[in-house]
């Protein structure tokens, strides 16, 4: 099993090198296309698509890698897996449908209700890769879900790219998704194939899935609230331009961490779920893996702080150095989450999602009313928004890898 997982560990870093580059690239190019209302746009699109992603990751797949049973056991629950995945993303699709329809109908922000109306269709397209991408992490095969990462990074980037070069302004960020995902989806059942017994259904199978999901649900409606809050807010008491900044701010700001770190999270949930041996040494690979984290990212994260507006310039244009706070202190934020990031699957992986809901709740319960409270007095001060939502975030974060590792 540890050579599996430094193996696949390698194997996703390099397909990370290769999917965030060239992701990175269209990041350079869309800002010297795009302007700040088509980054407000998106900013405000991601607060329903965001919503109807957390209500859609109830743990479906997760219940599967950590189950342990016979071949024929783990394909019947494959099988309702399947059919429960399918018709979620269904529901949330026609869901989805309806709210772009509302935006593009009902309102002014018109290129909001595009995009989300456009992305909808990536939910339907994601039910189909779900089995096929289970399948390959349960046999540790990340080799092909890289590939198939890197297939979907570079479709969406065209999509995105070529959407921008025609003028659609804000519209590029919808249809990037899409073309990726329908790539992605024709690369996966080439190389898995996977053939479900569809609607087949076994309720006592479903049954344990949903107490299991359950929990990860209620986890997801809250993690929603946190890492979307600030958005909502920010669209009701900020101007459209300033969410702009700070959508540009953020996207840029985590770029490093989305490179580098991120594309280890399967591969990280995938090992702690299956894992068989004792808890002790989960706990020091996790701490090895933590310390390898560390020494890359932190100076990685030096040098953005050093050289923030050379970077900025350089890369985006000087339009963008008036975004130059924001993004330092959002570096700062990142470069803490490189310390918790191997422990922030956990509780989850070991089959506790109720203690992590829990944590979830109680972290949107404080966060919720302190950026109330300092959209409301602090006079439409973005950076005192921004400073008390990493703060809460990081000492959450920091709770969470203290239980973790007890």
């Amino acid at each position: 099993m540890p050579s599996k997982v430094i193996y696949s560990g390698k194997t996703v870093l390099i397909g990370s090198f290769i999917s965030r580059g060239i992701s990175a690239l269209s990041t350079i190019i869309l800002a010297r296309l795009l302007v700040e209302s088509d980054y407000g746009a998106l900013v405000i699109a991601t607060i329903f698509t965001g919503l109807i992603g957390q209500i859609g990751g109830m743990g479906y797949e997760i219940y599967f890698l950590q189950f342990k049973g016979s071949e024929e056991d783990k394909r019947k629950v494959l099988d309702q897996v399947f059919n429960l995945r399918m018709i979620t993303n269904g529901i949330l699709f026609l869901i989805q449908l309806l709210i772009g329809g509302g935006l593009l109908l009902l309102t002014d922000d018109r290129m909001s209700g595009g995009i989300v109306l456009m992305m909808a269709f990536s939910l339907l397209l994601e039910g189909f890769n779900a089995p096929n991408e289970v399948l390959l992490k349960s046999k540790f095969d990340f080799k092909k879900i890289t590939i198939g990462n890197i297939l979907k990074e570079l479709a969406s980037t065209v999509g995105k790219v070529s959407g921008a070069f025609m003028g659609l302004g804000g519209l590029s960020f919808g249809v990037g998704p899409v073309l990726g995902s329908l790539t992605r989806m024709i690369y996966l059942l080439k190389v898995q194939k996977y053939r479900p017994e569809r609607f087949n259904w076994n309720k006592a199978v479903i049954k344990d899935i949903f107490n299991f999901g359950k929990h990860v649900l209620f986890g997801s409606a809250a993690m929603y609230a946190v890492q979307q809050i600030d958005r909502i807010l920010l669209s009701i008491f900020f101007p459209k331009n300033v969410v702009g900044q700070y959508g540009f701010s953020f996207s840029t700001a985590s770029s490093g961490f989305t490179y580098l770190i991120s594309p280890q999270q399967s591969l990280v949930m995938t090992f702690i779920a299956g894992h068989k041996t004792d808890s002790n040494l989960l706990l020091d690979r996790l701490l090895v893996l933590q310390r390898f984290i560390c020494l890359i990212f932190f100076p990685f994260s030096a040098v953005l702080l050093l050289f923030s507006n050379e970077f900025i310039s350089i890369l985006f244009s000087d339009r963008w150095l008036h975004t130059v706070p924001l993004f330092r202190i959002l570096v700062l934020y990142f470069a803490v989450q490189s310390i918790t990031f191997p422990f922030s699957s956990v509780l989850t992986g070991i089959g506790f999602p109720q203690i992590n809901s829990k944590l979830v709740f109680l972290r949107a319960l404080i966060l919720v009313p302190s950026l109330v409270l300092i959209s409301i007095y602090a006079r439409g001060s973005i950076l005192a928004f921004l400073i008390t939502f990493c703060t809460i975030s990081i000492v959450f974060d920091l709770i969470k890898l203290i239980i973790s590792t007890k």
